[in-house]
């Protein structure tokens, strides 16, 4: 493989010969995702199990099966509990962040290393790389990817999902993942695409450039033939906090053996966060179920008359490496808010969502825009992916490498 200066590949791998409808697409698999015969080290190898997995997850297994070249595995957020991926570097815009947790999956294919990926989404954690990027990623609809093999983080939320540089390539990933014949399920938009826009996102804080690439995307859309149209969603203001609610309750219980025994093994961001989910009681996870039902009561409504959502996936710019607070559209925000506003409530009601790259702010870092779909629609979603990607001048090429 080609020389990694970008930090985002954790073991490299020689491939096996395999044919099949991937065969000669080189795949690279999140370091929280069993592969056969390597360490799975979670991005806190101080945490894990230093011994080769004995057996491939089950996604691994079915890209083999359809001749993916199993490459490399790559860098994730600690525990895939972040936002950032702090070890891994940004190969479209240096010196801002990856974005996490799927951090080495994006940079990988930024960076040209691999052709797709697998990552895993419990809040964004496979958009907000593809975005930060400028890649393509789908979480997909909750339980449609087996999640054998892969450690969890909150099981009521994570999902795994393909990352490419390109539509195309993403679904063929999907495809095989879900075992389907090529072509089945190939990215199709309805003859007529009707676009939904939430009201609570155009009313929301954005930086101006990620307004004005989204605008664009919709305007774009209408002149392609596409029916756009407000939607309203309540429920939507309150969603990204209940996400946040329930994911730090169930991280909590899934660490709590560990957290308990030796708290000073874990990275400090992930022991504060796991710190703070111990605190919370029970009434405000009460109430993020609550949302949760009622959102997806809205959203189920609203699908009805539209067949997707498009929104941005980011808030705001591809913040800086060590900047936390980030400012958006004038105002201080922490971080992790920040970048999981638009993301966190499509895992709180477990339907497919994906990001694609639409355009650039001034520096030239990507801004990407995100479409969601109902439960089971990933064609279509992909469908209406692949109709903005062409709008937007069709898939960016990889960053050529550098070696530091």
């Amino acid at each position: 493989m080609p020389a990694d200066p970008w930090r985002c590949l954790v073991h490299t791998i020689e491939p096996e010969p395999a044919s099949g409808p991937l065969h000669g697409l080189r795949v690279g698999v999140k370091d929280l995702i069993a592969v056969e015969g390597v360490p799975r080290l979670l991005g806190a190898p101080e945490l894990a199990d230093p011994r080769p997995q004995p057996r491939d997850a089950t996604c691994v297994a079915r890209l083999r099966r359809a001749g993916a070249a199993i490459v490399a595995t790559t860098a994730t957020h600690a525990l895939a509990y972040g936002i950032v991926t702090p070890q891994t570097a940004n190969p479209r815009s240096p010196g801002r962040i990856t974005g996490g947790s799927s951090g080495g999956s994006a940079a990988a294919l930024a960076a040209g290393l691999v052709d797709g990926a697998l990552g895993s989404d419990t809040g964004g954690s496979v958009r907000i790389p593809a975005a930060c990027c400028g890649v393509v990623g789908l979480k997909t609809t909750f339980g449609l990817v087996p999640v054998d093999g892969v450690q969890p983080l909150a099981p009521s939320l994570d999902t795994v999902g393909p990352m490419a540089r390109d539509v195309a390539t993403t679904a063929r990933l999907l495809a095989a993942l879900l075992e389907r014949q090529p072509g089945c399920g190939d990215p199709a938009p309805p003859p007529t695409l009707c676009i939904g826009v939430p009201l609570q996102v155009r009313r929301s804080r954005l930086d101006a450039e990620v307004r004005s690439v989204w605008y664009h995307v919709l305007d774009a859309a209408a002149a392609a033939g596409a029916q756009v149209t407000d939607v309203d969603l309540p429920a939507l203001t309150e969603s990204c906090l209940a996400n946040g609610r329930l994911l730090a309750a169930e991280a909590s219980r899934t660490h709590a053996r560990a957290f308990a025994a030796t708290p000073q093994r874990f990275p400090a961001d992930v022991r504060e966060r796991l710190a703070g989910a111990h605190a919370l009681d029970s009434t405000p996870v009460r109430a993020a179920r609550r949302v949760r039902a009622e959102l997806s009561d809205q959203l189920g409504r609203a699908l009805d008359t539209i067949d997707v959502l498009v929104t941005p996936t980011l808030p705001c710019r591809i913040p800086r490496v060590g900047v936390d607070p980030v400012v958006v559209d004038g105002q201080r925000e922490r971080l992790v808010s920040a970048m999981t506003r638009g993301t966190n409530s499509w895992n709180l009601v477990g339907v497919p969502a994906g990001s694609v790259p639409a355009g650039c702010d001034g520096d030239g870092g990507p801004v990407a825009v995100q479409v969601v779909g109902p439960e089971h629609a990933e064609a279509t979603v992909l469908g209406a992916m692949a109709f903005i990607e062409d709008l937007c001048g069709g898939p960016w090429p990889a960053v050529p490498s550098r070696v530091s």
